[in-house]
């Protein structure tokens, strides 16, 4: 039987930048049956057009719902996977390489349940990002035992990568954290300009604490979701 590695890519408004990932996961073959599949989250750019250009599937959002939900429509839109993988649009020097970093502890270990990517050796900015907040890191792996069990994340915004961590935690699964050296991606300032881009990582950085807010509230009722 033909083990299934879904890799899904939320994108927003990523038309310059979304190729290079493309190029490397399109080329990307560790003997699974790959789908790659892109959630264009309500772009008002050329992102879908650019999408289009590669051997991959595409799901449209008619509005921009952000991360946790279009994580959410790509999980619905695939169903079913032996292991997933949810990479961001905008990396910079993404290889091969580094989605062995984050696939091989699945394939080796059937007790570990996610993989969250730590940047090394990319940029100063986002290596240190990684080393205090590395909760927030978009680069995961993923058995399907854990994405069939997990709760509803549209709700969840850009903090769903806090959500993700959480919900591990409180389950006991096994978490590994492989360094992915080199790896890094645009900055918020570098994509929207430096007042805009402040502004939307403070929105981010909100999210994320409501997204925590949300999870202390669940896990005060002491019991599994």
């Amino acid at each position: 039987m033909t083990t299934e590695l879904a890799i899904l890519v939320p994108a927003f408004n990523e038309e310059p930048r979304i190729g290079t990932v493309l190029d490397v996961l399109c080329s990307y073959n560790y003997g699974l049956q790959k789908r790659v599949v892109v959630i264009d989250d309500g772009s008002t750019d050329n992102t879908a057009y650019a999408v289009r250009q590669y051997p991959v599937e595409l799901v449209s959002l008619e509005r921009n719902l952000d991360k946790g939900a279009a994580l959410q429509a790509g999980i619905d839109y695939v169903v079913q996977a032996d292991y997933w993988l949810f990479i961001d649009a905008d990396l910079i020097n993404l290889e091969h390489d580094h989605l062995h970093k984050l696939l091989d502890p699945l394939l080796e270990d059937e007790k570990i349940a996610m993989t969250v990517g730590v940047f090394r050796g990319g940029r100063t900015i986002t290596d240190l990002a990684h080393r205090y907040f590395g909760i927030l890191n978009g680069q995961r792996g993923l058995a399907g035992s854990f994405v069939e069990n997990l709760p509803d994340l549209s709700w969840s915004r850009f903090g769903v990568e806090v959500f993700l961590s959480k919900y591990a935690e409180w389950k006991n699964y096994t978490v590994d954290y492989p360094y992915l050296k080199g790896l890094t991606h645009h900055t918020k300032e570098a994509k929207f300009g430096f007042f805009k881009g402040v502004y939307e990582r403070l929105v981010m950085y909100v999210e994320c604490l409501r997204s925590l807010f949300f999870w202390k509230k669940l896990h005060s009722k002491k019991k599994p979701l």
